[in-house]
């Protein structure tokens, strides 16, 4: 039976530990949890944390995640860990984006190379009214890990903006999946959460003309040579939710058939149905999730519905707002008082 996680990547799946569980686990020990109850389920020991190029599968990632945040709930972990890959962590894609020359050239080299430090989610970058919007939605199903890996990936991202540009904290907009948004992103970081389909990050795009303090051509160029390398050993991916994702994306408001989609990604209908169940979803509820992003965004641009519908591919406003209280559990009206 063919695994959900090789839906990450075609070959055997792997993470670099040091990169993505070695600072998590480092903040729970000092914090006085157990090692060992933290490694629990997985086939690491207490030694490997010592081992610079140790790999971990996905699935084994997710469950150290799940050991830490049943020991230590809430984001407080997140941050932490956050804040250690903000001041020294010696991962060649972290030190290779203080060291660009502007914040375009960091963020397209950390959508290039993310995969090197967390191939569970994907990036999608936005122009909107003078403003660039960085959403983050996940590339497979992340389960009760989701919230960690939001909370850290958007931690980090808010705290790289303020520490290169020097920005005060009410100028970084971020958007919530919650109508009761998390107090520690305000305590932390001086940011009041408002509420979206997905987790963004929005930003002027006058920003992007201002150098990076630590800015080095020569610094640069070795880590980039880092990363590359980095890369051939784990390579780059797409995963099944994600390219399907995409496809759907491009494909508004005409959003293709199931079984067209399966073309579209070479495979026979039966199988791309099997593989994603195997993630946890289907092909209706991507397409759903893909509606409901779009529709969002465009709310908060204040369309009316009957553009929304026309925009999503539905005939009329009627059964645009029937869809869409399907998805968020209010209609488009009220969600609109929350926006």
């Amino acid at each position: 039976m063919e695994s959900a996680l090789m839906l990450l990547c075609p070959h055997q799946p792997s993470l670099l530990f040091s990169a993505v569980a070695k600072d998590m686990l480092q903040c729970c020990v000092r914090r006085g949890f157990h090692l060992q109850k933290l490694l629990k389920g997985t086939p690491l020991f207490p030694a490997d944390l010592d081992q610079p190029r140790l790999k971990l599968s996905v699935q084994h990632y997710l469950q150290l995640v799940d050991n830490c945040q049943k020991l230590w709930p809430g984001p407080e972990l997140a941050h932490l860990t956050a804040q250690s890959w903000l001041h020294h962590h010696p991962h060649p894609l972290l030190q290779l984006l203080q060291h660009c020359q502007t914040l375009p050239e960091a963020l397209l080299l950390f959508v290039r190379y993310q995969s090197l430090l967390l191939p569970l989610w994907y990036p999608r970058l936005q122009r909107q009214h003078g403003m660039v919007r960085l959403e983050l939605r996940p590339a497979l199903q992340l389960g009760a890990a989701r919230p960690f890996i939001e909370h850290l990936l958007c931690s980090f991202l808010t705290g790289f903006f303020q520490r290169e540009l020097g920005l005060a904290p009410e100028k970084i907009s971020m958007t919530w999946l919650s109508d009761n948004p998390d107090w520690s992103y305000s305590l932390e970081w001086g940011v009041q959460p408002q509420l979206a389909a997905n987790w963004t990050l929005s930003w002027p795009t006058h920003w992007h003309r201002q150098p990076l303090p630590l800015a080095c051509a020569s610094r640069k160029k070795l880590q980039l040579s880092w990363c590359q390398t980095l890369q051939q050993s784990l390579p780059p991916c797409q995963g099944l939710w994600q390219q399907t994702e995409q496809l759907l994306f491009a494909q508004l408001p005409e959003l293709p058939a199931q079984e067209q989609a399966a073309q579209h990604l070479g495979m026979a209908l039966s199988r791309y149905k099997r593989l994603l169940a195997q993630q946890g979803c289907s092909y209706q509820q991507l397409c759903d999730q893909v509606r409901f992003s779009v529709a969002c965004d465009a709310m908060a641009q204040a369309l009316p519905n009957r553009q929304l519908a026309l925009l999503l591919g539905y005939s009329d406003e009627h059964n645009f707002r029937r869809a869409f209280k399907r998805w968020a559990g209010l209609l488009p009206s009220q969600l609109r008082v929350l926006l």
